[in-house]
């Protein structure tokens, strides 16, 4: 009955928490694109911190006394990755609405910005280079432009889906929580009762 009862707690509390989650996408899907655009820039920050902060706590003995503005370096990195990949896309946006048409005078600003935002971060990288660490600190470097392609790359046509027709956000997002859901259901229901047999150690 303990057993019976820790279940039907944890399928409330995954209930509950599901509905609240799904409530504020509804929310953030019916307030129109920018907000949706808000929401993927905002899921593309965390990401990005996430994953540069495996490595930062893994190899946080080293980067600590050794190695000046490291987390800095990255976020510049992640700046620059950021206005090259959105900016082109922000100016399209401008073209397609008359009312934001006396923006389109910056639009020739772009690639030097760019290029000048490029040119600080890597002298700012290369400045930072520590004698005895420099191996290290250009692994470190190529972890940064992974993570940039992983995230940037990737999420930059996820907000010209959003512009194309919410659909294309909208569907892909509605079957993957859908799938969770009903994995999580028929493992509730089905799990370890037809096969007998332990998994492999991957899954």
């Amino acid at each position: 009955v303990a057993k019976d009862e820790r279940t039907a707690s944890k399928f409330f509390i995954r209930a509950v928490s599901g509905l609240i989650l799904v409530s504020g996408f509804s929310l953030v899907l019916y307030s129109g694109h920018v907000y949706i655009c808000a929401l993927v820039a905002l899921v593309e920050i965390f990401l990005f911190r996430e994953l540069v902060k495996v490595r930062y706590n893994t190899f946080f003995h080293i980067i600590e006394d050794t190695i000046p503005m490291f987390r800095t370096t990255q976020w510049l990195w992640f700046c620059v990755a950021i206005f090259y990949t959105y900016s082109d896309f922000v100016f399209d946006v401008i073209k397609s609405n008359t009312a934001l048409h006396y923006l389109l005078i910056y639009d020739k600003l772009q690639t030097p910005l760019a290029f000048a935002l490029y040119s600080g971060t890597l002298i700012i990288t290369i400045a930072t280079m520590q004698t005895g660490h420099i191996k290290f600190q250009l692994n470190q470097l190529c972890w940064t432009i992974v993570v940039l392609c992983l995230t940037v790359g990737q999420l930059k046509y996820v907000m010209h889906n959003v512009y194309n027709g919410l659909i294309w956000f909208a569907l892909p997002l509605m079957l993957v929580i859908t799938n969770d859901c009903f994995a999580y259901i028929c493992g509730m229901l089905c799990g370890r009762k037809f096969i007998r047999r332990p998994f492999i150690a991957l899954s």
